[in-house]
């Protein structure tokens, strides 16, 4: 009975070390930075031969906002031009002259393959790239309801908060064609917002300065990023 017993006995104590386990090794993170690389939306070689344009406006009822888009759609085309010749290694080529677009509606001109297809031919162009621009001027004033500490009690509350915003607001759709069968290989639609003061709301230059979404977005097709993130390192 006495053997029988301490047999239980050591069954109980092997139970609970397996139960509890060793104890556990000190474990450390620490935080560090890392770059990481993203490959493009198009396998390129950075030497293809690039046609930008027609660069259109999305159709509205408006005149007064087509006439902002009008201007939009010169702008956006001559940033577009300058951001790949300064990131990029392709070959940008001369416009077209007297361009004949068989119609005005973007939507509608994508789906005309003949039409890509004479501009890859005459062009010489490896790829097409075009894109729909619509612009809103966004000039608006709001609450918004936003906690907060007390210095005084240390409690949180709520409170409202006026929030104004004053800029343009960006909505592009960027498709690309194969210029030698005139196919969409890759369509994109970015939004982007820039803050304006009110009185610079009249001023159309360099619309598309500033704008960190819509260039990574738009490098993001041609070349790779880098982007940084945040890691944790275990020892």
């Amino acid at each position: 009975m006495m053997q029988f017993s301490r047999r239980i006995a050591g069954l109980l104590v092997l139970s609970i070390v397996l139960a509890v386990g060793w104890p556990a090794a000190e474990v450390s993170a620490k935080e560090i930075m890392i770059i990481l690389q993203v490959e493009p939306e198009l396998d390129l070689d950075g030497t293809e031969r690039i046609y930008l344009g027609p660069i259109m406006v999305e159709p509205r009822a408006e005149q007064a906002s087509r006439g902002l888009d009008q201007i939009a759609s010169r702008e956006f085309e001559g940033y577009l031009r300058r951001l790949l010749r300064r990131e990029t290694r392709l070959e940008l080529l001369d416009p077209i002259q007297n361009l004949d677009i068989p119609t005005k509606d973007p939507l509608e001109l994508v789906k005309i393959t003949p039409f890509w297809m004479d501009i890859g031919r005459e062009s010489g162009a490896d790829y097409i790239v075009t894109a729909a621009i619509d612009v809103d001027i966004r000039d608006r004033a709001g609450y918004q309801t936003e906690e907060y500490v007390s210095p005084q009690d240390g409690k949180t509350y709520f409170r409202q908060v006026l929030i104004e915003e004053t800029g343009f607001d960006y909505d592009i759709l960027v498709t690309i064609f194969n210029g030698h069968n005139g196919e969409v290989v890759h369509s994109e639609q970015i939004t982007d917002f820039q803050e304006q003061s009110e009185r610079k709301l009249e001023i159309y230059t360099d619309m598309f300065n500033d704008l960190f979404t819509l260039e990574n977005r738009l490098l993001g097709i041609f070349v790779p990023r880098h982007i940084r993130a945040k890691r944790n390192l275990f020892k």
